[in-house]
């Protein structure tokens, strides 16, 4: 007794140290985990002000859309748009680009923080390292401050993970349904999400009813009650989906096998699968208020979404560009925990997805099909799933014992590298500089117009007092506080000359020598040969911001030099020139 006596009260306090020591080890995880979640949104916040522009065009005219939804209200379901992405931003688009920037930021640390909490469910350790990891992604880093559709699907798919894997079976594909408003891979994914839930009802229910018919055949187990009788052992199992692994299911004697889900149940708990057509329905029904059209989303389909449209890839371009997306030193513990997820139940639906993402865009790149451009920043939809099977790699290299006293060295190493590369691929994008451009020539001529006294209007007033704007660069309609309704994209070059003829006298076009003959086919020379007056051209050379040639010679081999932005843009006005003399 006096043994018992003395095990007892050790085994006690042997069980509080535990309880303590984990729940030291959970804060200081938290506390990791806050101070990368902080640092992210700070790094976030210093790169819309070191780079102003958009890395690509899709950006501008996103905004440009969110804006133009509230005089347009087609633009609110608008098919390239996105509309859950247009009804988001539209509220903050009023308030200007840099606001409209700053909210996109907070989506992406929402997802970054909803992906730490996605590596907490999964009992991951070192959860926290997903913050570091999702910088390392370069194609993150690019998008993860700009107004990119890509970041508002990886925050969607992420929270219908967790809800999925936490049992709540209903509510995840509440919250998937909303993925085809986010980008158009979203109507994959929830047909992949239909097929894998469907399998998990097939799988639960006549897994139950093999393992009810075992522990018929293997005869009841029998426990001796107080007064010598004996009753059936009570047989747990779940009960449905919707908590799988949680729910339980006691059945005795003959209650066990009695009252077995029928038929009806189980088509009954398919039927829920229609849940991920809800918000596809919501998007049609929204779409009839708002145009008239029920057939609008067909109606409005991109006319650039067709085949061949950018040409035709290799079945491993994605593949190939995998260090983009991944990390240039992190693909390796990536390919390692993709691995793993094979072979993993808990991995098992973070990989799929991230798979069928990923086979979806290799076979439409291939075959030239949606108009697939191939851009590996298309996967940043996935970046959650990447980050979280990144740290099951990088958990399952450091678990070797000849590696784990390297961890801390390597970690930091690692990390460093893989964020500065980031900031390298981004300071590569050349197109971002051109907003520092536009900006200059737009302030330039505003100061310019108002010196002679030609105008006694604001540049924020522009919009009230210019006739009309024809433009190349989205940056250009976004800084004369223009939209889409009374400065539309011009399109291609017919389109151009056709509102070149009918623009009103005093139009302005604001054009550049890049955008305006690769995408428009015409040059700043061919509209003004057409009626239209030069009134001002300026030529830019934009060195990189981080980067330039020369700036790190020592680590040139690491780093390459990014070379100087050249471009020119210029100004023209319809109608005859005004005389800048008689006001000197």
């Amino acid at each position: 007794m006096s043994t018992v006596s003395a095990v007892v009260p050790s085994f006690l306090c042997g069980f509080a140290s535990l309880h303590e020591i984990l729940l030291v080890s959970v804060r200081s995880h938290l506390r990791l985990a806050l101070v990368a979640l902080v640092t992210m949104a700070v790094v976030g916040a210093l790169l819309i002000f070191l780079f102003p522009g958009s890395p690509e065009q899709d950006v501008d005219y996103h905004f440009l859309m969110a804006r133009t939804a509230w005089v347009d209200h087609s633009y609110f379901v608008d098919v390239w748009g996105r509309p859950l992405f247009t009804t988001l931003f539209a509220p903050v688009a009023l308030l200007g680009f840099i606001p409209a920037r700053f909210f996109a930021l907070a989506i992406s640390v929402a997802a970054a923080w909803q992906t730490y909490r996605l590596a907490c469910d999964l009992r991951m350790s070192c959860a926290w390292l997903v913050f570091p990891f999702l910088l390392g992604q370069q194609t993150f880093f690019e998008l993860y401050s700009n107004l990119f559709t890509e970041p508002l699907f990886a925050l969607v798919l992420v929270v219908a993970l967790r809800c999925h894997i936490s049992g709540r079976i209903n509510l995840g594909m509440s919250v998937a349904s909303l993925l085809p408003l986010a980008r158009p891979e979203g109507v994959f994914v929830c047909l992949f999400w239909g097929l894998w839930v469907a399998f998990d009802v097939w799988r639960l229910e006549f897994g139950v009813r093999r393992l009810a018919d075992g522990e018929r055949g293997d005869g009841r187990e029998r426990v001796e009650s107080s007064e010598g009788q004996t009753s059936p052992c009570r047989l747990e199992l779940p009960t449905s989906p919707r908590r799988l692994g949680s729910g339980k299911l006691r059945r005795t004697g003959q209650e066990a096998t009695s009252d077995w889900p029928s038929t009806a149940r189980i088509l009954s708990r398919l039927g829920s699968i229609v849940i991920l057509a809800t918000g596809v329905v919501a998007w049609c029904f929204a779409a009839l208020l708002l145009t008239g059209d029920p057939l609008f989303i067909l109606h409005n389909w991109p006319a650039t979404w067709h085949t061949d449209m950018y040409g035709h890839g290799t079945f491993l371009s994605y593949a190939q560009r995998a260090q983009e997306f991944a990390g240039v030193v992190l693909v390796i513990p990536f390919v390692v925990g993709l691995f793993r997820g094979f072979r993993s139940r808990s991995f098992s639906l973070i990989t799929s997805v991230f798979l069928v993402l990923f086979l979806l865009h290799s076979i439409f790149v291939k075959y030239g099909l949606f108009g697939e451009a191939g851009f590996p920043r298309y996967m940043v939809s996935v970046a959650p799933a990447i980050a979280v099977l990144t740290l099951e790699g990088w958990n399952t290299i450091f678990s070797v014992s000849i590696l784990r006293r390297f961890t801390i060295v390597m970690g930091w190493v690692v990390v460093i590298f893989s964020v500065l590369q980031s900031v390298h691929y981004l300071d590569s994008m050349i197109w971002a500089r051109d907003a520092v451009a536009i900006d200059d020539l737009d302030r330039e001529w505003d100061r310019e117009w108002t010196r002679i006294g030609s105008r006694e209007w604001t540049r924020m007033d522009a919009n009230k007092s210019i006739r009309g704007l024809i433009w190349s660069n989205g940056r250009m309609c976004i800084d004369l506080n223009r939209n889409l309704k009374n400065s539309p994209p011009t399109g291609n070059r017919e389109n151009l000359f056709a509102l070149l003829e009918k623009a009103p006298e005093g139009t302005v076009v604001f054009w550049d020598n890049e955008i305006g003959p690769n995408w428009f086919g015409t040059t700043a020379a061919e509209i003004e040969s057409r009626g239209y007056k030069l009134l001002t051209s300026r030529y830019y050379s934009l060195p990189a911001l981080i980067f330039p040639p020369g700036r790190f010679p020592w680590i040139a081999w690491l780093f390459p030099p990014i070379r100087s932005r050249e471009i020119e843009l210029s100004l023209l006005q319809k109608g005859p020139r005004m005389d800048t003399n008689a006001h000197e």
